[in-house]
């Protein structure tokens, strides 16, 4: 007899991925102490420990890492069963909700959205435009259908598809003078810089980066908006750590240079997360068209790998 139940499997993939209880039972929309007892229940079942409780949060035990994958598997075959013959509209006769960072935004979305009215015009699209934090809460919630984004969702009713890696510099305007070259962590109290907040992967590779001298984070100045970096770094103000493919157009122009650094910044990887059950209905359509559209802007280091397979 089968004892272990979705219920079961949905209380422990959202404790652990969620990091809390409290977030599960939120999420979910039961109480903790029922998040907590069908974890526990589970536990029993296996006959293993699959999550460690403290102050904090929960952690997975080793045994609750390996188990992890197969329960996220277990879900999406779940809700595939739900679901049935249940006919969907297809994203491309209706309305497809596409979201995209800054960065994916500023070097293709243009393109894509024409594209799309050439090819589909009976599609309507709304987007969004949003950190990839936020991007991926939406995608939670099922309020996107598709987002381009540098965090996967891992998620049991969302695809992750990895597209590629992108360049990440050191980027200065043409009168700001950088007197050590290659730019080191040591320099940095020596220009102007400034770094995206909290909760951005821009932020964290600028703050691995100078943590590497010391450097007091609380001391740098933070923008929220990519293109206002870009203005500060084009008018001489800042220098600021930024994607390459972002400012191919100012480079052609002069009016920005790359600052060669040792160590150099580590490169972004880019994903398309989307909604398992629109795969059946075109959405892979659009994943592919995006990854021609931003390939063909330079937007991913060459590789020679295909991204789409």
């Amino acid at each position: 007899m089968l004892r272990i139940t979705f219920r079961q499997l949905e209380a422990f993939y959202w404790a652990a991925t969620l990091g809390t209880v409290a977030a599960a039972a939120k999420h979910l929309f039961i109480s903790q102490p029922a998040v907590t007892a069908r974890v526990k229940e589970l536990e029993t079942h296996l006959g293993v420990a699959l999550l460690s409780r403290s102050q904090q949060g929960v952690q997975l035990t080793p045994a609750g890492q390996e188990f992890l994958q197969r329960a996220q598997r277990m879900l999406q075959m779940g809700e595939e069963f739900e679901r049935g013959g249940r006919s969907e509209q297809p994203p491309l006769d209706g309305v497809l909700r596409i979201g995209a960072d800054e960065s994916s935004a500023a070097v293709g979305i243009s393109e894509l959205l024409w594209q799309l009215r050439v090819r589909y015009p009976t599609l309507r699209v709304d987007l969004s435009i949003e950190r990839s934090k936020v991007l991926n809460g939406k995608l939670n919630r099922r309020e996107l259908d598709v987002a381009l984004q540098t965090s996967p969702a891992m998620r049991p009713h969302v695809i992750d598809r990895f597209l590629g890696k992108v360049s990440v510099a050191w980027v200065a305007g043409a009168s700001i003078e950088v007197a050590n070259l290659p730019f080191s962590p040591d320099d940095a109290a020596t220009v102007p810089l400034v770094i995206n907040p909290h909760h951005s992967i821009l932020h964290d590779l600028a703050r691995d980066w100078l943590g590497m001298a010391g450097t007091d984070l609380h001391h740098l100045n933070t923008c929220n908006s990519l293109a206002m970096i870009m203005k500060m770094v084009r008018d001489g103000h800042t220098m600021a750590a930024l994607p390459v493919p972002v400012v191919l157009e100012q480079l052609k122009l002069g009016t920005v240079r790359l600052v060669e650094s040792n160590p150099p910044l580590s490169p972004i990887a880019y994903y398309a997360s989307y909604l398992i059950e629109k795969k059946a209905s075109g959405v892979e359509t659009i994943v592919d068209l995006a990854y021609e559209v931003l390939e063909k802007a330079q937007f991913f280091l060459p590789n020679g790998v295909d991204r789409r397979a």
